[in-house]
């Protein structure tokens, strides 16, 4: 009998831990999935001299245009549509198309602006022409495409060569006035070219748009007489760090190779997250900067933003204004 109510007594300890310990694993949040790993795969073309890296989802196409124009497509690889990619296409797609070239058509219609008279910025890791380089844009002041143009051709480029840059645009709408009446026309019968008005309507994608972006920052030109150096090697900025809490007047110290100078300066620029420009003005070597070792520098920039955070970047003075031998070096700064 003694036996039995054991045997009861045991039975009753362990389902109630067994109750107790699914009631816990119930409580207990399931572990969320793990996360994709962004990745990127680095893209170099030997002929055109150029190198960017492509990130997860998008790929690359090289071949031609009609009339013969060489072109490589950065793509967002979800498009229904089939490379090549020229200027004028849908809305909706994402896409980088290199000209080396040109093609030999206009540009995008509708409202632009200069990259020289644009608040905005771009994040080039090189120099372009920025009173012929454009962003065109939509009605609520945001850019839906860009095209840029150089000062002197990278090496075997021509003069007609260019970058565009097309950001998916979700729920775009186009509309056009005309020029004699002021009144809002069918799109097939507009003629930008005969001064009637488009408007462009609709949010640009910001998650393509970080990826276009991401890949205009890694994007880089090569110079087939040279190797390449690391910026890492031509600049160190001791003043302000990386992430550095920064307010006006800032103040800036480091030293570069004497080779980042010209006339012992070297252009500096402070731009908020969003793109626009707060200030520029240049760097000073700080003694004989025409010599190949490190020369310590100095500079000031005055702001005055509400935003959060921004970017100060160093660019090589480049006399020569070809897009192979420039250099940039972007630092992230919060605003006090």
């Amino acid at each position: 009998m003694r036996a039995l109510i054991f045997l009861l007594l045991g039975l009753i300890i362990i389902s109630c831990r067994n109750s107790g310990e699914k009631e816990q694993q119930d409580q207990e949040p399931a572990m969320p999935a793990p996360k994709p790993v962004e990745s990127t795969t680095e893209y170099t073309s030997e002929k055109w001299h150029f190198s960017a890296e492509i990130p997860l989802g998008f790929e690359v196409f090289e071949g031609e245009l009609p009339g013969e124009a060489p072109v490589v497509n950065f793509y967002d690889s979800s498009i229904e549509k089939q490379p090549p990619f020229g200027i004028h296409n849908d809305a909706s797609m994402a896409y980088i198309t290199v000209l080396p070239k040109g093609f030999g058509v206009d540009g995008p219609g509708g409202p632009r602006e200069s990259l020289e008279d644009w608040e905005g910025d771009l994040p080039l890791s090189f120099n372009v022409d920025r009173r012929n380089s454009y962003v065109y844009l939509m009605e609520n002041g945001q850019p839906w495409a860009a095209g840029l143009s150089f000062h002197s051709p990278p090496p075997g480029w021509n003069e007609y060569g260019g970058i565009y840059i097309f950001y998916q645009v979700d729920d775009f709408r186009a509309e056009c006035f005309s020029s004699n009446t002021g009144e809002e026309i069918p799109m097939d019968q507009c003629n930008p070219m005969e001064g009637d008005a488009m408007k462009f309507y609709g949010d640009v994608s910001a998650e393509k748009k970080a990826a276009l972006n991401a890949i205009l920052e890694s994007f880089y030109f090569t110079d087939p007489n040279r190797e390449r150096e690391d910026t890492g090697d031509l600049i160190k900025v001791e003043m302000p760090q990386e992430n550095a809490t920064v307010s006006s007047p800032l103040e800036i110290k480091g030293e570069a190779k004497g080779y980042w100078f010209f006339e012992a300066t070297a252009p500096v620029r402070l731009v908020t997250e969003s793109g626009k420009v707060l200030a520029e003005k240049y760097i000073e070597a700080q003694g004989e900067w025409m010599t190949k070792d490190w020369v310590p520098f100095r500079g000031q920039l005055e702001f005055d933003t509400k935003e959060k955070r921004g970017y100060l970047i160093f660019s090589r003075a480049n006399a020569s204004g070809k897009p192979e031998h420039d250099r940039m070096l972007r630092i992230p700064v919060v605003f006090d």
